[in-house]
């Protein structure tokens, strides 16, 4: 990891726990080990670290969604979960950067309006999006009817969104809170299925 690097790294960490005002450029280059004509020269000035880490977090989780947008649903013989764990759970929600980004926009969202609007986009209006779109895929193999797949739709993002805040958001990411984020969104999976009388393989 470069100097730069590790500046938008500690950075990060900081303003993730602490909050953006309250973390300044002495605290950064102290954590760092760094003089701050050294971050000087990397970046402008700490809004510059933040846009930077704005930046960063919106070009991975662009890149994730493009790839969930274009996934494709199994045929009959079930529902699988794969492409949730490798592209939505292991590589955004359980990923330590978009992680303490999402931190960061948990506590910014009352003091910045534009990170308001990227809390809003990237935690809510995106996976919904992505969430409801797949069930609408299932909708068209005929697994489920079009009314029931909204209804699914929504309940699971209601469900993810609910075991983020308590498992992913609240204390350290521990392997622990991510298997038994994992173990209840696969569960709750299955009784969406079961209600359905469907035969979701999950």
């Amino acid at each position: 990891m470069n100097t730069k690097e590790r500046i938008l790294d500690v950075s990060l960490s900081l303003f993730s726990t602490s909050g953006y005002e309250a973390v300044s450029i002495r605290d950064i280059c102290g954590a760092v080990g760094i003089k701050e004509s050294s971050l000087y020269y990397h970046f402008k000035n700490k809004r510059d670290i933040l846009d930077s880490l704005m930046r960063k977090y919106e070009d991975h989780v662009s890149s994730l969604l493009d790839v969930l947008r274009s996934a494709s649903v199994p045929n009959g013989q079930g529902f699988s979960l794969d492409w949730l764990d490798i592209y939505f759970f292991e590589q955004y929600l359980f990923d330590p950067f978009c992680n303490r980004m999402m931190r960061l926009m948990l506590i910014e969202q009352f003091h910045n309006e534009e990170i308001r609007e990227a809390y809003e986009r990237w935690l809510f209006v995106e996976p919904y999006q992505i969430q409801t779109s797949v069930f609408a895929m299932l909708a068209e193999t005929g697994l489920v009817s079009e009314a029931d797949a909204n209804r699914m739709g929504h309940d699971f993002f209601a469900a993810t969104t609910m075991l983020t805040f308590k498992y992913l958001l609240n204390g350290d990411l521990s392997q622990e809170r991510k298997d038994a984020f994992r173990k209840e969104a696969h569960d709750y999976m299955a009784l969406l299925f079961m209600k359905l009388g469907g035969n979701g393989n999950v």
